[in-house]
């Protein structure tokens, strides 16, 4: 995949991320993987990772950097978005899995990327 496909993706998974983030609480259907939020949040935001870091032709150290703040920032947003929605809220518990999520994501994009 080129690094268009990479960036279309990134914003479309965002734009993803946010229409999910703007449904209210008592919409949301109540199913047991519910319960297991914060792997849900691992997932969720290590995907974001991988398309952050593969929408770069070379990447540096510096880049990184600004990849995991800029992921974190938006973590950041989802949550105060959450809050906004009724019947939904924000948890720091929910940023510390997004983090972790985003550093995994990432560490799987570079070595992909290495790899080729």
């Amino acid at each position: 995949m080129t690094i268009k496909h990479f960036r279309g993706m990134l914003i479309g998974y965002i734009l993803l991320i946010i229409s999910v983030s703007s449904i209210p609480g008592n919409s949301i259907p109540r199913f047991i993987l519910l319960s297991w939020d914060k792997l849900l949040h691992l997932v969720e935001y290590s995907i974001l990772g991988y398309l952050a870091v593969n929408s770069f032709r070379a990447i540096s150290k510096n880049q990184v950097i600004v990849i995991i703040i800029s992921c974190l920032g938006f973590a950041c947003f989802d949550e105060l978005w959450q809050s906004l929605i009724p019947g939904r809220f924000s948890s720091g518990l929910d940023i510390i899995a997004d983090g972790i999520g985003i550093i995994i994501g990432i560490i799987f994009g570079l070595r992909l990327i290495i790899n080729k």
